[in-house]
């Protein structure tokens, strides 16, 4: 969120690096897993925190990559990867993606090619991993088994491929640029298409987006968190009146609501999707503008 972005990232058996967990884990002789609806918050400090679904704090990822923890994303077995900025604008430092597995256990760094400050993560139903990078060359980058990334050179408004989902048809990469719009490019055609949304965005500054079971798209711009119809009009928005607003990352849940990160607070508040009311809040007790990304696990 800040303004400070080979082997695949498919290869997911890499061994272990190391743990670094800023609260022990529980005296019990298995260790507790990611479970459905667990969410997880990422920050500018490095860490993520991993919170059972009713939003208290369960333990502190601390890991061992260096740099700022940003966007996340679960594959399909359950592990955590999130991504880390450069350090201080060092990219020989940070400026990868780091493995969790299912107990919350750094695998270390994962993949590699990256340009630099890699931000959004995501994985289509054959379990490539797309990488969207907020600076230098801002491509999006897929990563297969085996292979060296290949780079899709994407349109651009102000920070490259910032945050990505992948649409159903694993083709097409709905994208933010931390501009007023919602950017799209498909991957299989290697072709830019048109905006997806119709006017720009409340806000004007995109960021966190999940595209939707309708063919519609949730995002964040700034100011408020805006639903979009599968013609790319907003027919609804989402905000808190009691403390300053500006969204950053969200998830839905899988029951018709979603989690969204407020970074002037570092709270994380959920809302209904079709009502648009709040109903649920937590504080991360992190400092303010430091939460990033939060992620739902499925």
């Amino acid at each position: 969120m800040s303004s400070r972005p080979a082997a695949a990232l498919a290869s997911i058996g890499a061994a272990a690096i190391g743990v670094a967990l800023a609260v022990a884990q529980p005296r019990a002789a298995k260790l507790r897993s990611f479970s459905r609806g667990d969410v997880v918050v990422s920050f500018q400090d490095g860490s993520v925190q991993w919170h059972r679904a009713d939003g208290s704090l369960y333990t502190v990822l601390k890991g061992t990559v260096p740099g700022n923890a940003e966007g996340m994303r679960f594959d399909a077995s359950g592990n955590l990867y999130v991504s880390h900025w450069c350090v201080d604008g060092n990219c020989a430092l940070g400026n990868t993606i780091e493995k969790f597995d299912v107990h919350g256990r750094s695998l270390g760094s994962v993949g590699s090619g990256y340009d630099c400050n890699p931000h959004a993560i995501d994985f289509d139903a054959a379990g490539h991993a797309y990488v969207g990078q907020a600076d230098c060359t801002g491509d999006i980058l897929k990563f297969t088994l085996g292979q060296p990334p290949t780079s899709y050179t994407v349109a651009q408004e102000n920070r490259g491929s910032f945050w990505i989902d992948l649409a159903p048809d694993d083709c097409t990469i709905f994208y933010t640029s931390w501009g007023p719009d919602i950017l799209r490019y498909n991957a299989c055609t290697q072709t830019q298409l048109p905006r997806f949304n119709v006017v720009g965005l409340p806000g004007g500054e995109t960021h966190g987006l999940a595209v939707l079971a309708d063919g519609g798209v949730l995002v964040s711009s700034g100011a408020v968190v805006s639903r979009l119809n599968v013609a790319g009009i907003v027919v609804q928005t989402y905000s808190v009146s009691f403390e300053p607003e500006y969204w950053a990352g969200l998830d839905l849940v899988g029951d018709g609501t979603f989690w969204a990160v407020n970074y002037y607070t570092s709270n994380v508040h959920r809302f209904n999707l079709t009502t648009g009311a709040r109903t649920e809040s937590f504080s991360t007790g992190a400092p303010v503008y430091t939460a990033v990304d939060v992620k739902v696990s499925p």
